[in-house]
């Protein structure tokens, strides 16, 4: 039995790819009600239908599960892991979350095979349709926490389609740390400061020098590390880690003073911190994102740890005027 918990853009995007390639998977779902939902292509500006997903079957009763997806936001995961291990044996466990940390507070949990599917595709999933852009981009990297071949090997789905590239890597920690750079920019910081990057850069070098300072610090901690860089479908990380590091701020402030540039660069899409934080008023994930500095403490982070505690500031007035 294959199991996905959470159905938001990622578990819908699985869902997808696992459904077209003929398998069926039950949905752990928090929702009263599991909604049919349609998948559409945005490319060159052209929206195109790809399907539409009925009968999505929730998970009862007791059983196996030989694959369960968890893609419930990274703070909820431990909750609906707990809740799935009281029915039902697991074999393995597959984490779709960004950031840093989460794989170790589940495997306090599971002693079991646990894998990590990064996915570089950019979704959106609101009112029943989910979007998938830049499908030329679109790639999930399939890798084992413990770094080793033979847990790969065991690992049987096959979701490699023209909708997602799928690739392996043996090392974990590389591919999650170059993820993790994608997932800050123009994302985190904007959020800081309660507005879009659109808004936000083109008029605040002090934000624009935040921005390029957070990306520094990570991208020194991966160099001090040792952990290379691992090179997505359509993103460098290295080439990107250079214009982070390197490139003069008066040049970096140039392009991203350009309101246009940096929607082009979103897809036009709201970033996730955004969307959570101040359009929907909810807790984000960046415990995931910036909280695991706090056991490197000798470490240089005095920009992420900034940013880190202006958003946790945000999300407890928020908290308080709920």
């Amino acid at each position: 039995m294959i199991v996905i918990a959470g159905l938001g853009s990622i578990g819908s995007f699985l869902y997808f790819l696992l459904s077209q390639k003929g398998y069926k998977p039950f949905v752990f779902s928090k929702r009263q009600e599991l909604q049919p939902f349609e998948v559409f292509c945005l490319s060159k500006n052209k929206r195109k239908f790809i399907a539409k997903i009925e009968n999505i079957a929730r998970v009862e009763g007791e059983g196996k599960i030989e694959y369960l997806f968890l893609s419930s936001k990274a703070f909820e995961t431990k909750n609906y892991l707990k809740s799935i291990l009281l029915n039902y044996e697991v074999k393995r466990i597959i984490l779709t979350q960004n950031g840093i940390g989460l794989e170790e507070e589940v495997r306090e949990m599971f002693p079991g095979n646990i894998y990590y599917l990064t996915f570089t595709t950019a979704l959106e999933f609101n009112n029943s349709q989910l979007t998938i852009f830049n499908l030329h981009k679109s790639q999930a990297v399939l890798t084992s926490i413990n770094n080793q071949e033979k847990d790969l090997l065991d690992f049987e789905i096959d979701i490699n389609s023209n909708y997602c590239l799928l690739s392996y890597s043996f090392n974990h920690l590389k591919v999650r740390f170059s993820k993790l750079i994608l997932n800050l920019i123009l994302n985190v910081v904007p959020s800081a400061f309660e507005e879009l990057p659109w808004q936000v850069f083109p008029n605040n070098p002090e934000a624009i020098k935040m921005e390029k300072d957070l990306i520094r610090e990570i991208c020194n901690f991966i160099d001090d590390q040792k952990l290379g860089y691992y090179n997505f479908r359509g993103y460098n990380t290295y080439f990107i880690s250079q214009v982070y590091k390197n490139l003069p701020f008066s040049i970096f402030r140039i392009f991203y003073s350009n309101p246009n540039f940096l929607k082009k660069l979103r897809n036009d899409r709201v970033p996730s911190f955004y969307n959570d934080l101040i359009l929907k008023g909810q807790k984000t994930e960046v415990e995931y994102y910036l909280g695991w500095i706090e056991k490197y403490p000798n470490f240089q982070f005095s920009t992420m740890r900034l940013v880190y505690n202006k958003i946790k500031e945000i999300e407890k007035n928020i908290a308080c005027r709920v």
